[in-house]
């Protein structure tokens, strides 16, 4: 079996004074039979090396850390993210990024920082031969998901490869080895070391596996690996507050990651959705402000559907979402989904004043005519001016809107 390696690649290692390799995703996906257009190099030389080598040629490299030794290599349309061999020390605990690198020119040490047997299978360009030191071409054969080497020695002082187990468990329709797992479930709380960012992608991923490789994951592939969570109680590790989560609604929803977030509710009950959901998206996942609010306006507007509240409170509250909680509603209450969507066209049609934004009237304006009130008061005033309006009480017109202000101030 040879593998298909781009011509711009074949040219690309003429010119470099020692062996370039193909490695990782790009031949594991390749034995599978599995398209693949990202290509992982690697050779024995640093990045500022590689920078001076391919400095006159028709290839451009960008250096993307020169810490690790890694750069992108492009020509035209081909691009190639390249690493140096090299040996990686880590502190105690599973951050991920190494404590100090150490560059190499063997790769038989190289491979040992790699994760997984099917992860590690090098490619000779100019001779075209496989290298295959830990036999991970028959495992990739037989989907499995093996370490290279023990399974503490490859997840000791790295949490991420514990996700990304998980991750290929589902992309990749692959089966764990029993030891490779039973030492993931035992240094699990390496996971808390990883940044919150890197968590949800890992889990966003995990969420969204059956869409990675179309016809061969599967589309349902991430309930084994929440049911694997949940028998082993891993969801601390995550900083979510329970041991096991029921999945139900996450089954149902195209967005996984709203129903995720509705079962995690259901599951744990909190006092406060907004606070408990705040906490989680925050501390637990690193989401920005922004990503945060609208994910707690999304799942409470759904929840405030469930209650049943009034009409015109909950359209001045989500009407700008609506058309995501709907989507989510429709799976829990068909009735009360077609119920506040009717009321959502009414508005619609009959252009109706329902947001603070479509007022006639700001808060500068309220500064403008009424400079001795607090700024803190602007949005109450505004959302008591909003209530009439919609009520047909006052005209949505700047002039009047601005004389009204001085009937709230008195109750306000």
């Amino acid at each position: 079996m040879l593998l298909n390696i781009p011509k711009s690649l074949k040219e690309l290692a003429k010119l470099l004074p020692c062996s370039l390799y193909v490695v990782g995703g790009y031949i594991r996906n390749s034995i599978l039979g599995i398209k693949g257009e990202d290509i992982d190099i690697c050779g024995a030389i640093t990045v500022d090396e590689l920078a001076k080598v391919l400095e006159k040629s028709k290839f451009q490299v960008k250096i993307k850390n020169k810490l690790v030794g890694t750069a992108l290599i492009s020509s035209g349309e081909a691009k190639f993210e390249f690493s140096s061999f090299r040996r990686e020390f880590y502190k105690e605990g599973g951050l991920h990024t190494p404590e100090k690198v150490e560059f190499i020119d063997s790769l038989q040490e190289d491979a040992k920082r790699r994760d997984f047997t099917c992860n590690c299978i090098y490619y000779d360009i100019a001779n075209d031969k496989f290298i295959d030191i830990y036999g991970g071409i028959q495992d990739t054969k037989n989907k499995i998901l093996k370490t290279i080497e023990t399974p503490d020695f490859v997840f000791a002082h790295d949490g991420l490869r514990i996700l990304r187990l998980f991750r290929f468990e589902c992309e990749l329709n692959f089966k764990i080895d029993k030891a490779t797992l039973a030492g993931a479930i035992k240094f699990s709380s390496n996971v808390r070391d990883i940044s919150g960012e890197r968590v949800i992608y890992e889990i966003t991923c995990i969420l969204h596996s059956g869409k990675r490789y179309p016809g061969y994951s599967k589309p349902n592939a991430y309930l084994k690996v929440f049911k694997q969570f949940n028998k082993f109680k891993l969801w601390p590790v995550f900083g979510i507050d329970c041991a096991k989560i029921k999945l139900n609604m996450v089954k149902k929803v195209e967005h996984k990651s709203q129903g995720f977030l509705i079962d995690l509710v259901d599951t744990v009950k909190p006092i406060s959705i907004s606070y408990y959901l705040n906490l989680i998206l925050t501390n637990s996942f690193g989401l920005n402000k922004k990503m945060v609010a609208t994910y707690i306006n999304i799942l409470s507007g759904y929840y405030d559907a469930l209650n049943r509240l009034q009409n015109k409170e909950y359209f001045f509250k989500y009407f700008d979402n609506f058309p995501l909680i709907y989507k989510l509603l429709v799976h829990k209450s068909k009735y009360l989904a077609n119920k506040y969507d009717f009321f959502y066209r009414y508005i619609i049609s009959h252009k109706l004043i329902i947001t603070i934004k479509d007022l006639k009237v700001s808060g500068e304006d309220i500064r403008k005519n009424y400079p001795t009130v607090k700024p803190y008061r602007y949005n109450a005033i505004l959302e008591s001016l909003l209530s009439d309006v919609f009520e047909g009480k006052l005209e949505n017109n700047k002039s009047v809107l601005v004389k009204a202000v001085e009937q709230k101030l008195k109750y306000l």
